[in-house]
């Protein structure tokens, strides 16, 4: 029997920018729905839900159009009216947009009594701007006489020298000034050096309240009308000016720079020696369209959460969501869980993240700010996991050994990392022989019962000095080493025997009363099987396959925690809880499977997720299919409205890429003995491969049964 990837030509090595866009989604005002966002190098800017709108522009240190704070509106522009009456607010069937997510742009369209407006919304490259075009054509047979109308606001202001939690809240006293010559507006800070220009082309025929900008034109059937928006963000009002004037003046050109832009980015993203990124990702070559979506709308993620920003203290960088949970912050646990993607695509960035962490320690935030490079937010626990695990694949991919006799802040790289690994038992508080790692603040934020001596974090530390004893086995510390991988089999043995529910497959946590919280999520599973396989029994292996796929598994996608457990009504943000998942989980989780249960089984499953890769980017998290129905056959990206509250783009997408890369293709870089290969394709394309996978120095070409150095 031949499979279908056995029978359908090959995809794409290197991918278009139309190979890698969404799906076209359809939408109302109404409907709970993660509007697209369009980005640049130096920051994005997010569709409201709407033909023409655009929120929450960030080009930090600058911001437009924010929102003071959740459940106030943001402070929308560019929205559009017809005859008066703003256009969303017209009755069914009218009212219904259709989006499109490209990497350099986003479409949108919708109809609305014989009118139909389509626009294109870009952030040019290397400029804090961002552009729209706006087509206006009359379907009917008739000639029609209407007007347009484009509400615009600002809110413009900046937080230079200062280190982001999220978007800064719109100052809502802006200075407004009307340039009839030019046909725009000028917003202007009153307390900071920020300036939002605002216009079109061609120039209205009036602008009403210092606000609105009006047209009133006749269309013929068949006609349409074009208009340019141009959105300039500056420090002064001369700079901004001149960039508006010469940004309309060239509008087309901009357009075919920024899809010229990215065209090479993506190129380059996939091309040995390249000049925009440190390293490289392989090439997958295969038949299976399921494959092939998985690995390439990975990449997207990592590409939209890029910044190569004038204003980062520590160059090329990526972010961790977009756009509300931080513009300019990357957290340590979410770029550990795609480090494999990272290490190979920038090596460089990574590393210069992880002497960030490396020098501040990170025992007191969860993410660091490109602006200033300082510490954010509560002490998240897996922080000492995360910096293991990116050290780790970045030794592995490039074989940097002499990296770990760097010395910063006047203590070498492998003594820090050695700190890291048994920063733990400063957190055995009780005398149990594992980490109290604290609350929900500490953890998952928003799985109740999930606190103190968390299983998963503490398998994370059984990694972690395994991790540490091969580094110093290398450096000829053997006695050390022996001592290390001797504490971690013991601390293995004391999870197992404390932590795990015989019988269940699942795990519990213990607190300090001396009680215990059984608690169904995945996020124990997926370490446990990532971080301790080779500890667990026979019988545990059973279980937990058991456990996961009588609890966890939907067809489509997987509950994060079970919706049989009993904290399971406490909160409904999608990605910890029985609503959804966080993106990694999904690809950590079929990791951990591969190696408990057949491979058919588990790509069956991996298959199906690849449906969600239809709507752009991975997002932060997304639903199963019993809470909102699946888009284009996938599970529904998690939209960001109370209660459910999920970004649109998170770098964890790239996890998926790191599937394919080291369980599905199953080429596993290790420190020191070569790249391992442990094929799984067969339920996929039995030919599938990868071109140029950089390890240590040199690419090869990985496929079933086979590693071949290439030229």
């Amino acid at each position: 029997m031949v499979s279908p990837a056995e029978k359908a030509p090959d995809l794409p090595q290197v991918p278009t920018l139309a190979d890698l866009a969404s799906d076209r989604l359809v939408h109302r005002l109404t409907d709970y729905f993660n509007p697209p966002v369009a980005q640049n190098e130096w920051g994005c800017v997010q569709l409201s839900k709407s033909v023409s709108a655009i929120q929450s522009i960030s080009f930090p240190p600058f911001t437009c159009c924010g929102s003071p704070s959740p459940g106030v509106n943001f402070t929308l522009t560019c929205d559009l009216f017809l005859n008066g009456r703003v256009l969303v607010s017209y009755p069914r069937p009218a009212g219904e947009v259709a989006y499109a997510w490209y990497p350099h742009r986003v479409l949108r369209e919708t109809e609305v009594e014989g009118i139909e407006f389509r626009t294109e919304t870009f952030a040019p490259s290397r400029k804090r701007a961002v552009l729209e075009s706006i087509q206006v054509r009359n379907t009917g047979r008739e000639s029609r006489r209407i007007s347009v109308g484009f509400d615009l606001r600002a809110g413009v202001t900046s937080l230079p020298g200062k280190p982001w939690m999220r978007n800064p809240a719109p100052e809502e006293d802006n200075q407004v000034t009307v340039d009839q010559s030019r046909g725009c507006l000028v917003f202007e800070s009153r307390h900071q050096r920020a300036v939002s220009v605002q216009g079109f082309t061609p120039r209205p025929d009036r602008i009403e309240q210092r606000e609105r900008v009006v047209y009133e034109f006749s269309l013929g059937p068949g006609e349409s009308r074009t208009f340019h928006y141009v959105n300039i963000i500056a420090e002064d009002p001369p700079a901004a000016l001149a960039a508006y004037v010469e940004s309309q003046a060239n509008f087309d050109r901009l357009a075919a720079e920024n899809e010229a832009v990215f065209t090479q980015l993506v190129k380059a993203a996939f091309t040995p020696g390249n000049g925009e990124f440190s390293g490289h990702l392989p090439q997958l070559v295969t038949r299976s369209r399921e494959l092939w979506k998985l690995y390439y709308r990975g990449f997207t993620n990592l590409l939209f959460c890029r910044r190569v920003s004038p204003d980062s203290v520590y160059g090329p960088t990526y972010l961790t969501a977009l756009p509300y949970v931080g513009p300019t912050r990357t957290f340590l646990w979410d770029t550990a869980l795609t480090a494999l993607s990272l290490a190979l695509l920038d090596p460089q960035a990574l590393r210069a993240l992880l002497e960030v962490w490396l020098a501040s320690g990170m025992h007191d935030h969860n993410s660091t700010d490109y602006l200033t490079g300082k510490g954010l937010g509560a002490w998240y626990a897996a922080n000492d996991f995360a910096i293991l695990r990116c050290a780790d694949y970045y030794l592995r991919v490039t074989g940097d050994f002499p990296w770990l006799d760097k010395r910063i802040e006047c203590r070498s790289v492998v003594d820090r990392l050695t700190d890291h690994a048994l920063y733990w038992k400063t957190l055995d508080k009780y005398g149990h022989g594992l980490a109290d790692y604290g609350g929900t603040a500490n953890l998952l934020e928003v799985v109740r019962t999930w606190t103190h001596e968390v299983p998963g974090l503490n398998a994370g530390n059984v990694y972690g000095m395994r991790f540490v004893a091969s580094l110093l086995e290398r450096r000829g510390h053997a006695a050390r080493a022996v001592q290390l991988r001797s504490e971690a089999r013991a601390l293995a043995e004391r999870i197992n025997h404390r932590l795990y529910v015989d019988g269940k497959g699942r795990w519990k946590c213990a607190q300090p009363d001396g009680s215990f919280n059984e608690v169904r999520h995945c996020y124990d599973l997926l370490m446990v099987l990532a971080c301790m396989f080779t500890d667990l029994s026979e019988k545990q292996k059973k279980e937990i396959s058991h456990f996961f796929w009588s609890e966890l598994a939907t067809p489509l996608w997987m509950h994060a925690l079970s919706p049989w457990d009993i904290d399971a009504d406490w909160c409904l943000r999608a990605d910890h809880t029985w609503l959804g998942a966080f993106i990694a989980w999904p690809p950590l989780t079929a990791m951990g499977l591969y190696k408990i249960d057949s491979p058919g089984k588990v790509a069956a499953w991996v298959e199906r997720l690849a449906g969600a890769a239809s709507q752009g980017p991975f997002g932060q998290a997304h639903t199963v299919e019993s809470v909102f129905p699946p888009e284009h056959g996938g599970a529904y990206k998690c939209p960001p409205d109370f209660p459910y509250g999920n970004d649109w783009c998170e770098i964890d997408g790239g996890t998926f890429t790191d599937l394919v890369i080291d369980t599905v293709v199953g080429a596993n870089p290790t420190l020191f003995d070569g790249i391992q290969l442990k094929s799984r394709v067969d339920d996929f394309d039995p030919e599938a491969k990868l071109l140029n996978l950089h390890y240590q120095g040199k690419n090869y070409g990985v496929g079933k049964g086979r590693i071949e150095p290439m030229a």
